[in-house]
């Protein structure tokens, strides 16, 4: 241990020599990542739900490669008014004369009209014919599809008469950044000036309390501009809110806990010597937690879909970075500071009192720990029995862009039409004798048939369908007449692939993709065509099928996954504290808090019991990949406080403390840093619980709860008196034998 404080000591005392260098390289660094940022919310995309291997994964690799042709994007136009239907003149009048500025813009392949005869989706028009929609083939995708959603809307505001609606996978990405862009301002707006308070009350100068805020901010950008040199193309819309959330909290709670250090040190020695000193017990501490935070996510990496790879990658640099600044960038600010860093004081009381106050309370749970014991439990066991009724279902969060372009053209879509009009499930025959055969057609026209009679199924176009409607006969040598003389090749390209060798039938379904009936109909599907799947001559792919995988992917890898952060967490922490006990008693009371977190979000998000206040519709559930996700992200925040608590009462017993002094005295010189850590770190949470995305207000109020929790009934009762009663047992483990 004394060899580990002489280097975190060392390598300080190189911070120290060398203050001013990194204090500049690391504003360059933060500069640089602001101008990176832009192009990082540049690549936000809808939720990712691909899971490597699925039949989903496969069946988009298929089509990509034989039916894509030079049709990169597909995007719809939506038009509805109350007054005119399509018949009507200006209605038609005002969808050509927009679909013709549409039509000559660079990047736009072809547009299917809704007056056209020939659709790939469902009947294009409602049936009171006051809603209609167009498909517009794109051949840009990326930078040159953003540029021409831009063209497009400019044409739309520019012509009126009708509500006119871009949506799509470009538009939705737009939108989704504009509104992530939006969440995350308000979100700061609404925190930092509360978190500023509170710093203000802890340090008693203006100087002292914009320091946590400045690193937590600077981690926060950095990540980004990290992730966008990363140049991962596709990033979950959810990783910004996951980052900010982690950025923020930690990096106030870890610089905290560093400055309280340090303040208290510089009553016994010069600043520089305070600062080694800092940076030896509060710097270890916080490297450790950090260290234990991102073990933690590795249990993540076990669910191969791109969604958990997208947040642990980006929760693991955000903290990384936050680590990074901690030790470099806050003790060379620090040392740069000197005397200047109680610069505008406030008048504030002297915290003596409060930790002495801690103290005896510490002392009087101890002196009655079966009362202290017994009713912290069964309070935490009230609150956990509702997560044994947990709900879970995969939501694609369309709901949170109803109040943009693309979000209200699919509320038009799904209300006037058909739900799964922008989600359609591409059912692809391949044929085992190269091009498809009679035989073939005749089992694709039968598979037509029985999609057609199910009750999810909105519409099913087949080119056996359109085989029958222009050559009168389903055949082989009528489908090569067809392609011979098919002048539409983008269209004829999503009907049957260049070799003739396979066919898609494309399904619109009545729900949403997300909807429980549509997976429903996936699973139904995969059962019943099971075996011609296993022989690949038949590949179901879309939106719902990709749901149906993520979901089923989630569910088989997070016992393992939990299994594995368990795994970890224990090591590193047997390690840390040279102990068997400490670690078990910690995973064993971070279970209970976790459990009683996820509890309470199932009282409030599927049983509705703060709709009013948290501006939601409850759904029924609770986002399917949230229990694993909030397990591996509360398990490492909690283990901070266990650190920094147990750390100290290690150092009390090191100086020759008899046990349950020590564990009186780590209380007292923690508590109160627990206590403000906790409470900034749940202002920070709260303010996500006012954003549009459903998954982000249940994960800000999982951490919430879960910190509250962890920092008052955990840390304050359950940890001294369950270290006061295991008392020298606390630090027992088997020593090695002697050869």
């Amino acid at each position: 241990m004394n060899k580990m404080e002489s280097l975190y000591g060392r390598f300080s005392r190189k911070v120290i020599n060398h203050s001013k260098a990194i204090l500049v390289l690391w504003g360059l660094i933060f500069i640089g990542s602001l101008l990176l940022t832009p192009v990082f919310f540049s690549r936000l995309t809808p939720p990712q739900l691909v899971v490597e291997g699925s039949p989903s994964y496969m069946a988009e690799k298929l089509w990509e490669k034989e039916f894509a042709g030079q049709i990169e994007e597909q995007a719809i136009l939506v038009f509805h008014s109350d007054r005119y239907v399509m018949e009507s003149p200006i209605y038609k009048q005002t969808v050509d004369k927009v679909l013709r500025k549409v039509g000559v813009l660079q990047g736009v392949y072809q547009i299917v009209s809704p007056y056209d005869e020939l659709s790939l989706t469902a009947v294009p028009y409602s049936t009171d014919g006051h809603t209609s929609y167009a498909v517009l083939l794109l051949e840009a995708d990326g930078k040159a599809a953003l540029k021409i959603s831009g063209e497009i809307k400019k044409i739309l505001a520019e012509n009126k008469g009708l509500e006119m609606y871009l949506t799509g996978k470009t538009a939705a990405v737009q939108d989704l950044s504009a509104m992530v862009k939006k969440d995350l301002t308000q979100a700061e707006r609404t925190a930092l000036p509360v978190v500023l308070i509170i710093l203000l009350f802890v340090f008693g100068s203006v100087t002292a309390a914009l320091i946590p805020i400045l690193l937590g901010i600077a981690g926060v950008f950095i990540s980004f501009g990290i992730l966008a040199l990363l140049g991962i193309e596709n990033i979950d819309m959810f990783v910004p809110s996951v980052v900010s959330m982690i950025g923020l909290g930690l990096g106030i709670d870890y610089s905290l806990f560093i400055l309280m250090r340090y303040k208290e040190e510089c009553r016994t020695a010069s600043r520089a010597e305070a600062l080694v000193r800092s940076m030896a017990t509060s710097g270890k501490s916080v490297i450790m937690s950090g260290l234990t935070v991102m073990s933690s996510l590795a249990g993540l990496l076990l669910i191969k879909a791109s969604l958990f790879f997208n947040i642990a990658i980006g929760t693991f640099m955000t903290i990384g970075v936050l680590l990074a600044l901690s030790v470099t960038f806050l003790p060379a600010l620090l040392h740069i500071l000197g005397g200047r860093i109680d610069y505008l004081p406030i008048r504030r009381k002297k915290r003596y009192e409060q930790r002495h106050r801690l103290y005896r309370w510490t002392k009087h749970i101890m002196a009655k720990p079966g009362l202290y014991l017994g009713g912290s439990l069964f309070l935490l066991f009230i609150m956990m029995l509702p997560a044994f009724s947990l709900h879970l279902k995969t939501d694609i969060s369309d709901k949170a862009l109803e109040e943009y372009s693309s979000g209200k053209g699919n509320a038009l879509l799904e209300k006037n039409i058909s739900s799964g009009i922008y989600a359609p499930v591409y059912f692809i025959y391949q044929s085992e004798e190269g091009q498809l055969t009679d035989v073939d057609l005749d089992r694709m026209a039968q598979m037509t048939a029985e999609l057609k009679g199910e009750s999810s199924v909105a519409n099913v176009i087949s080119v056996t369908d359109i085989l029958m409607d222009l050559m009168g006969v389903v055949s082989a040598e009528g489908l090569q007449e067809l392609a011979a003389m098919a002048d539409d090749q983008g269209m004829f390209s999503m009907l049957v692939n260049k070799d003739l060798s396979m066919s898609p039938i494309m399904i619109t379904l009545k729900n949403a993709p997300d909807d429980p009936a549509s997976v429903q109909f996936i699973k139904t599907l995969r059962e019943r065509y099971g075996e011609e799947m296993m022989h690949n001559k038949v590949y179901i792919g879309g939106m719902a099928s990709m749901i149906a995988d993520i979901h089923r992917e989630t569910m088989n890898k997070t016992p393992a996954a939990a299994c594995l952060i368990l795994a970890i967490s224990f090591l590193l922490l047997t390690r840390a504290f040279r102990s068997l006990l400490i670690p078990l008693k910690a995973i064993a009371l971070n279970l209970v808090c976790i459990l009683a977190s996820i509890g309470a979000a199932v009282l409030v998000f599927q049983y509705g019991w703060g709709e009013q206040l948290f501006s939601f519709e409850a759904t029924g559930y609770v986002q399917s990949y949230l229990p694993v996700l909030s397990f591996a992200i509360l398990f490492g925040l909690s283990m901070d406080y266990e650190v920094f608590l147990v750390s100290r009462i290690r150092e009390e017993r090191e100086r020759g403390m008899l046990e349950e002094e020590a564990i009186a005295k780590g209380i007292e010189y923690t508590g109160p840093f627990i206590t403000q850590a906790a409470l900034i770190m749940m202002v920070v949470f709260l303010a996500f619980l006012f954003t549009h995305m459903l998954e982000v207000k249940q994960l800000g109020f999982m951490l919430f709860v879960a910190v509250l929790l962890d920092a008052t009934i955990i840390r304050l009762i359950l940890v001294p008196i369950m270290l006061k009663l295991m008392g020298k047992w606390n630090w027992w483990i088997p020593k090695r034998r002697e050869s």
